[in-house]
């Protein structure tokens, strides 16, 4: 491809990468940024779509190994990509969003695969079925043209078996990155499964902002009256 072909590339992408390189050893970044540019030349992100889209140096079984043995951190990673971000953005106002999503999956053996309730409705889709829920949290950032656009920065995969809910999650997600937001107002906007007194509570704990919509059976009220003197049954709510 001649240079007249990479007239669409932003300058600033080469120093967007040199700047997430940073973040890892200096023999991972080659393996890396051959990920890196297959994965935003795929629409899926999957990492087999990624290793067709380039003609990779390596054997397929390389990057497996490094994506899933590497002596790498992600979460360096993550927080590297939020320095790049608050970095890009140079706003005193940020705002994060924390959901959850499904990948559907065909085996059971995939890690964390379960049957899900699929509450997005989907005409095309079961009520149940079977995939892997991640949590994860996102930084908004405005485009060019005024539009919003949400930046994925860590995700959670929720194991089958074991005490992690989606609730611990979202409070693991945001303590990863909150050191690196010390000075800005922050607001977490999530949705009404995590407007929890768990959730919300730690967050304001931190000096962030939560917006949500409470569901209707987690609302809160006033404290009960008193039970009068030998009154049975309990106390009348308000």
């Amino acid at each position: 491809m001649n240079a007249k072909g990479y007239s669409g590339i932003p300058s600033e992408l080469c120093h967007w990468i040199t700047f997430l390189s940073k973040a890892l050893p200096i023999r991972s970044i080659g393996t890396f940024i051959e990920l890196l540019i297959g994965a935003m030349l795929t629409p899926t992100g999957f990492v087999a779509d990624a290793y067709l889209m380039v003609n990779m140096r390596n054997h397929w079984t390389s990057y497996y190994k490094w994506l899933q043995h590497g002596k790498w951190s992600w979460l360096g990673l993550a927080r590297q990509f939020a320095r790049l971000v608050l970095a890009c953005l140079r706003q005193h106002t940020v705002y994060l969003v924390i959901d959850d999503t499904l990948t559907l999956r065909a085996t059971k053996k995939a890690p964390g695969s379960q049957i899900h309730h699929q509450h997005g409705n989907k005409a095309n889709l079961a009520a149940y079925v079977l995939g892997q829920c991640w949590v994860s949290l996102a930084m908004v950032a405005k485009r060019t043209n005024g539009e919003s656009v949400a930046l994925p920065n860590l995700s959670r995969l929720m194991p089958s078996t074991g005490n992690t809910g989606k609730l611990i999650a979202a409070n693991t997600l945001v303590r990863a990155i909150q050191g690196l937001l010390q000075g800005l107002k922050v607001y977490v906007l999530m949705d009404s499964w995590y407007m929890r007194r768990r959730v919300i509570s730690a967050n304001t704990r931190l000096g962030f902002s939560v917006i949500g919509q409470v569901r209707i059976d987690t609302r809160l009220y006033d404290l009960p009256l008193p039970r009068r003197h030998g009154e049975l049954g309990r106390s009348r709510a308000k």
